[in-house]
């Protein structure tokens, strides 16, 4: 007989599988792009494995070279990778009750994917009335952050090992496959036309960066004016009143 615990992993990993169309292009362009800068298959699923963070994934794999700039690389990918920050406070409200190596493992799965599909799943079981420390399902989450890890890590591995035989994949478009995973997670998450001033917000400032900036500073930008927009926007004096 199966546990609750085992169905709620197993629900949470079925919840990823819509997102497979979206992220595993982007998994063989990751590793034929980071074979083409002399990474081995080993060494890239390695960076996937242990990174787990696709934009800055792609961001080192952009500077990396014969000698790579270790620190600068570090550096870049820690600063696109703060968005975590805000991603896990926002997570952590409801992942009280978890011991610290519980945690650290939960926060260690957290991509964008993992994150939405979870807080999605909290935000149905509170529609139900379960209290904020009863609505994370550490087992939902574990699966989903399953769904996504091992198959990401998986397919940049194998765009590496085929890299030069599938040659340049952006030709057939994948790339667009980025874009649609996070217009998908914004269906997914969407709050309703009067509590999306943090969603505008951030795209505009994201959009009007990028014309002039660097990626990571791009994601910072866009971080930023989200922010603002959450604590300063209409809809933070409404839930104030």
């Amino acid at each position: 007989m199966r546990s609750p615990a085992f169905d709620d992993a197993l629900r949470g990993f079925r919840a990823s599988i819509p997102f497979w169309l979206g992220f595993i292009p982007l998994g063989f362009i990751l590793g034929a792009q980071a074979s083409r800068q002399g990474m081995s298959a080993v060494t890239a699923g390695l960076m996937a494995f242990f990174n787990y963070a696709g934009g800055s994934e792609f961001a080192a794999v952009a500077l990396w070279s014969a000698a790579p700039p270790v620190l600068l690389i570090a550096l870049t990918t820690w600063l696109i990778n703060s968005r975590h920050i805000v991603l896990g406070a926002a997570l952590s409200i409801y992942t009280r009750r978890q011991s610290f190596l519980e945690n650290a493992f939960l926060f260690f799965l957290m991509c964008d994917e993992v994150w939405a599909v979870s807080m999605n799943e909290i935000r149905r079981r509170r529609a139900e009335g379960a209290s904020d420390d009863e609505a994370f399902s550490y087992a939902f989450h574990v699966g989903a952050g399953f769904g996504f890890w091992i198959p990401w890590a998986l397919t940049t591995a194998s765009g590496a090992y085929f890299g030069n035989a599938l040659g340049d994949l952006d030709r057939f478009g994948f790339a667009m496959a980025f874009p649609a995973t996070f217009i998908t997670l914004i269906v997914l998450m969407w709050p309703g036309w009067r509590r999306s001033a943090p969603i505008a917000a951030s795209a505009a400032a994201a959009a009007a960066a990028s014309l002039w900036l660097p990626s990571w500073a791009t994601v910072l930008a866009g971080t930023a004016a989200g922010l603002a927009a959450a604590v300063w926007g209409p809809h933070a004096e409404e839930e104030g009143a």
